[in-house]
């Protein structure tokens, strides 16, 4: 592994990773809960549909990898 890829492998932790897939769910479904609490009943909400339907994905890969990344930092300390 080159320098520049270690040195982003070791700064962000798993959590760290895991938590911000975890944002970027909620920043992507959260307009669109607020509208259907807040907006008008009669409202067609289209594009906040779409960003939910791409950030609940993405977020889940991502919060997927920060699950990874805290079993291999947990495997890892566990045999230095």
């Amino acid at each position: 592994m080159s320098a520049m890829e270690e040195a982003w492998v070791r700064r962000f932790s798993g959590l760290r990773i895991l938590l911000g897939g975890l944002v970027l769910g909620v920043a992507g479904v959260g307009p669109l809960l607020l509208y259907i609490a807040f907006g008008p009943a009669d409202g067609n909400p289209i594009g906040l549909g779409l960003l939910a339907v791409v950030a609940v994905p993405i977020a889940a890969v991502v919060a997927g990898v920060g699950v990874i990344k805290m079993l291999v930092e947990r495997f890892a300390r566990g045999r230095g």
